[in-house]
């Protein structure tokens, strides 16, 4: 039966989150690692009930690889599932175990990024355990900031779209738990309402400032020609290395099959011209390495179609359900 709290009718979904977010949580441990092997095959459960998440996904994948993109579909769900089970052992993790859990490669990039002495933005896709990846370059010594959405929704869109948004006693336990590991790693969390300033600070004093170049935060967005379809990306990253001297690093997770996480530092990228930043970004790094790994980017192409409807600026223009977005159509 489905049960109301604070306006919003909850859902038999949500109760399932909150037994794996905060219940699962209570027995696993990073010490541990054996028992979230033993648990990864659940995997397919996840992928057999997605429903309307899985078809969506499905879409997304055939516009962007053709025919052949379906077949990245139950890869998409194994790492999706990976990923969040890794989530749960985040406050666990040490300056000795966190490397049971990822490999980190091209680190020379980063330290000659670095010794220029005006930070670095560290690009990234919604692509594979990137929460990993904070906590592997915290531990490694490095001075991280990462800048993202966190938190429940704004009122205003969680009343307009109650059932993604709103706002119950589960969803907000849920929250409360994974913002609560997040904060014991060795990073820094801004959002959009820390100041400009702040982060311009923080690449002042020559540190790492690490944002999701396909982030849905921002209020202003460009078109650009991306994964063969048009979509809006925010031009603020760019814009920020710009007028900084911040080097670009583009940085991209991977959750093999077989072995623990990796991440990839690229060579760094210079520049005072944002939209040639954007352009060398997308095209020679984002680009070639999600054609390389299409099943790590499937949770996030099926969550942005999902939520188009929310915002004036949905990921790809083809699927966008009025012309809000036409107000970033400079």
């Amino acid at each position: 039966m489905n049960r109301q709290l604070g306006g919003l009718t909850c859902l038999p979904k949500d109760i399932a989150r909150w037994v794996f977010w905060v219940q699962l949580r209570r027995v696993l441990s990073a010490n541990r690692p054996g028992h979230l092997r033993w648990i990864q095959p659940l995997h397919s459960l996840l992928h057999l009930f997605a429903g309307h998440q899985r078809t969506n996904m499905a879409r997304e994948l055939e516009m962007w690889l053709g025919p052949t993109g379906i077949h990245h579909i139950k890869k998409a769900y194994e790492i999706a599932f990976r990923v969040h089970l890794e989530e749960l052992i985040l406050g666990d993790l040490t300056t000795k175990n966190w490397s049971q859990f990822m490999t980190l490669s091209g680190t020379e990039h980063l330290d000659s990024a670095l010794s220029r002495g005006k930070g670095v933005v560290l690009l990234t896709p919604h692509a594979g355990n990137i929460m990993m990846m904070i906590a592997a370059l915290g531990f490694s010594g490095y001075s991280y900031n990462q800048y993202a959405a966190r938190g429940l929704a704004p009122a205003s869109i969680a009343a307009d779209h109650p059932e993604q948004f709103g706002v119950n006693w589960w969803r907000q336990e849920i929250r409360s738990v994974r913002e609560s590991n997040e904060n014991r790693l060795p990073a820094r969390f801004m959002t959009s309402s820390t100041s400009t300033r702040e982060i311009y600070r923080r690449l002042s004093s020559n540190e790492i400032v690490g944002i999701a170049y396909d982030g849905r935060i921002g209020g202003r967005f460009v078109k650009v020609n991306y994964l063969n379809r048009l979509a809006l990306l925010n031009p603020g990253p760019y814009r920020l290395a710009a007028t900084t001297g911040a080097t670009i690093i583009p940085a991209f997770c991977a959750s093999p099959s077989e072995g623990i996480n990796t991440c990839h530092l690229q060579a760094g990228i210079n520049g005072d011209n944002p939209q040639l930043l954007m352009s060398r970004f997308l095209h020679e790094a984002a680009e070639p390495w999600l054609n390389e790994h299409p099943a790590e980017y499937g949770m996030w192409l099926a969550h942005c179609r999902v939520r188009a409807a929310v915002d004036d600026h949905p990921l790809f223009l083809d699927y966008a359900v009025d012309e809000r977005w036409r107000k970033h159509d400079a």
